[in-house]
């Protein structure tokens, strides 16, 4: 049941899944703010304008309101929550490059999270005039950080993370929050059908930090020694007619299949059915279309450029290779090794198995503790608010030394994992010190055999998994 009590819980992002250039930030906010409906809370999703849509509407449960274009979004949608302010119970502000400044426009003590993608300070040059990309610098830097202070960041990954640390310099607790995924149930496998010559994929919008024409570079490389490759493109935007006669001046067009338009399902059938697929980003926030390509039994190849190194696991789920290397020469071997159909059946439940780490659910249940506890740290008197640690913690304990009901006294983002004779435990945003006051709190006393170790990258993306 809806709590209609409490205020709106306001998720604010330039554009909806309904926006013709919609990707992997649009479909957060969307499955974040269906999950927080279903939870009872009363959501409102403040976004621009797409032709053909109306100004409000109801969407998975939550109500989207569409005003401005892509730069008037942000005064509008600063005006709406200062008109509503006594009435937002918290804001969940995206940022895409710049975000919507949500501090200056509520209550003080309204929590106001940071919700973190990526760090686009180096691509504002790839779509702005240089004026206008220093401007975006500038605000997605400097001026984020006067306004957002010490308030809570929600960071999609480990390289998100250091970014806003970085080069961003945020000042605020930073929790590493990443996101589920999408795909057709009925092809969610570990046992997909896969064609009978090498097929490769490639997902995701056609803009130019995607770089693309890198993928078609290489498959046109490649089918000196496979002639019998081939490649789909899966996704639309600015870069689709270059990269049509990109593959024609190849002479690769007759094995090359473009998808612009394609519905989600078909693009599920596409990938569980490809041998590899190819993802030559500069860069990402995590990589959601890598783990939807897992979840379909699908392996991924890509450099080792932020997000991506994080969402793939080398020799796991997929391969990361250097900036030098170019796509072919890294493809050609994994695809010798892909044509035995016992290996890619091998490689296919372990991409699935990675994928099952990641929920919808689970992201959703993290930012809303990271909001009743940024709720309780701005009810603190001024000098008292002090933020968390970035540093998390994995505990080790003997199974004798653990009380009866002590996992409820732990927190939401806290994970518990067991074994033979002992209980491991993840303790998000805590530092060793600050974890053996936890133990303490929850009832178990150190007797010496307790193990503490500083949480390494995988422990935040998939706790104590694997």
């Amino acid at each position: 049941m809806r709590d209609d009590t409490s205020g709106y819980v306001v998720v604010a992002n330039w554009r909806d899944l309904d926006h013709p250039q919609a990707g992997g930030a649009e479909l957060v906010c969307d499955e974040v703010a269906a999950d927080l409906a279903r939870r009872g809370h009363r959501v409102v999703l403040l976004t621009s304008s797409v032709a053909g849509r109306p100004r409000e509407e109801e969407v998975h449960g939550y109500t989207v309101r569409r005003r401005g274009g892509r730069f008037t979004v942000y005064a509008w949608a600063l005006l709406w929550l200062l008109l509503h302010r006594r009435s937002v119970r918290a804001v969940i502000d995206s940022q895409n490059g710049i975000p919507f400044f949500s501090p200056l426009a509520v209550r003080r003590s309204t929590p106001c999270l940071l919700l973190l993608h990526h760090v686009h300070q180096d691509q504002f040059a790839l779509y702005f005039p240089r004026p206008v990309a220093a401007v975006g610098r500038f605000l997605e830097s400097t001026v984020s950080r006067a306004v957002y202070g010490t308030r809570t960041v929600i960071a999609v990954s480990p390289s998100t993370r250091q970014g806003a640390r970085e080069i961003l310099q945020l000042r605020g607790e930073v929790k590493i929050v990443p996101p589920g995924w999408r795909v057709s149930l009925d092809l969610a496998t570990s046992s997909p059908v896969k064609t009978d010559h090498p097929s490769v994929v490639s997902v995701g919008r056609l803009v130019p930090h995607k770089r693309t024409g890198m993928t078609i570079e290489a498959v046109a490389a490649l089918r000196a020694t496979i002639p019998d490759i081939t490649l789909d493109v899966v996704g639309g935007g600015t870069e689709l007619e270059g990269l049509k006669r990109l593959a024609a001046d190849l002479g690769v067009d007759d094995i090359v299949t473009f998808r612009p338009h394609c519905s989600n399902e078909e693009r599920d059938q596409v990938v569980a059915a490809s041998w590899l697929c190819v993802n030559a980003s500069e860069g990402e926030g995590w990589g959601i279309s890598v783990i939807e390509a897992n979840a379909l039994g699908t392996p991924v190849v890509a450099y080792a450029r932020p997000g991506l190194r994080d969402s793939i696991q080398h020799g796991t789920n997929g391969w990361l290779i250097d900036d030098a290397q170019p796509l072919a020469n890294a493809a050609a071997p994994l695809l010798a090794e892909l044509a035995a159909p016992a290996h890619r059946a091998a490689l296919a439940a372990a991409c699935h198995s990675w994928a099952l780490n990641f929920t919808w659910s689970a992201m959703t249940g993290r930012i809303w503790s990271a909001v009743e506890q940024e709720t309780r740290r701005l009810s603190l008197p001024h000098p008292e608010r002090r933020t968390g640690s970035d540093v998390s913690t994995v505990v080790r304990v003997p199974a004798e030394l653990v009380p009866v009901d002590w996992q409820p006294r732990l927190r939401h983002g806290d994970v518990v994992s067991t074994g033979p004779g002992w209980v491991e435990v993840f303790l998000a945003n805590a530092d060793t010190s600050a974890s053996a006051a936890v133990m303490r709190r929850v009832g178990i006393v150190d007797d010496g055999r307790i193990e503490y170790r500083v949480a390494r990258r995988r422990d935040h993306l998939a706790p104590l998994a694997g």
